[in-house]
Parts: C-alpha cells; sequence; structure tokens
C-alpha cells in the first residue's frame, strides 16, 4: 500500500509542476503583452494596446485557471497524506501491519 500512495503522491507532484510551469509560462506571455500594449498606448496606437492588453488578460486567465488546478490538486495530496496517515496508524496500533 505504501508504494502505491507513494507512486500516486509522485504522479499529483509531476501533474502540480506541469500546472505551475504552464502557469508562469502564460504569466510571462501576459507580461510580455502588457509592454507591448503600454509601447503601443504611448506611441497612441489605442486600437493595437487594446488589442494587446486583451491578450494579456487572456494570458492572465489562463495562468489562474492553471494556478487553481495546481490547488485542487495540492489539497488532494493533502487530504491522502492525512488518512493515509490515520490508516497507518490505525492498523500500527492493532498490530495488523
Amino acid at each position: 500500500m505504501s508504494d502505491d500512495h507513494h507512486l500516486i503522491e509522485t504522479a499529483y507532484a509531476l501533474h502540480v509542476s506541469e500546472h505551475y510551469r504552464r502557469a508562469s509560462e502564460e504569466l510571462l506571455h501576459a507580461y510580455q503583452r502588457n509592454k507591448e500594449a503600454n509601447r503601443h498606448h504611448e506611441a497612441g496606437a489605442y486600437k493595437a494596446a487594446l488589442h494587446h492588453v486583451k491578450l494579456s488578460k487572456h494570458h492572465a486567465f489562463n495562468a489562474h485557471e492553471h494556478l487553481k488546478e495546481a490547488l485542487v490538486i495540492s489539497e488532494k495530496i493533502s487530504q491522502s497524506d492525512a488518512s493515509f496517515s490515520q490508516r497507518a496508524g490505525i492498523l500500527g496500533k492493532s498490530g495488523l501491519q
């Protein structure tokens, strides 16, 4: 059971790290689009600035979604750890290891 628990925990950790990686990429794109929007705005190209602001918002939203997913998975890991610890404690006390 411990090996299964460890494999599941490892898979969850990899999945969470992938969401973090994607979120950081999206935030980088949002930052770049925001900088581009600022440049256009300063140059008086308001329509182009608006376009880049919308793209920045889209990337920021995607980053937010990835971070939400990472949080959900992390909470599942925490719950799994707590229940595993409780089961191990019960089995240890009863001598059924």
